[in-house]
């Protein structure tokens, strides 16, 4: 009974471990991928347009599949992602001369 006992408790021990390891595993995803583009470089893209809207964080040009912006007073800057999005409004002013 002794040796059921060890052995359920080394199954137990091995399974708590496994899923430690994945939850553990999975943050450290999570947190590479919530990087702010600021962070990683960008290529700049090529406009056709010289009036066409930009995204100020990562200079790609706007395109109809955009649904991320933010409005200050009358002026309405459209971003190509919530990652660009969040990383504007958490410096706008490094980025004010771009939009």
């Amino acid at each position: 009974m002794q040796k059921i006992y060890f052995d359920m408790k080394k199954v137990w021990i091995t399974a708590l471990a496994a899923i430690l390891f994945v939850a553990c595993n999975n943050e450290t995803a999570n947190e590479s991928a919530t990087e702010t583009p600021a962070e990683t470089p960008v290529e700049a893209t090529v406009q056709a347009d010289p009036n066409a809207k930009i995204d100020p964080v990562c200079d790609m040009a706007k395109d109809d599949t955009w649904t991320e912006y933010s409005v200050s007073g009358t002026d309405t800057t459209w971003f190509c992602s919530e990652t660009c999005k969040t990383a504007y409004e958490g410096n706008p002013a490094k980025y004010q001369s771009k939009s």
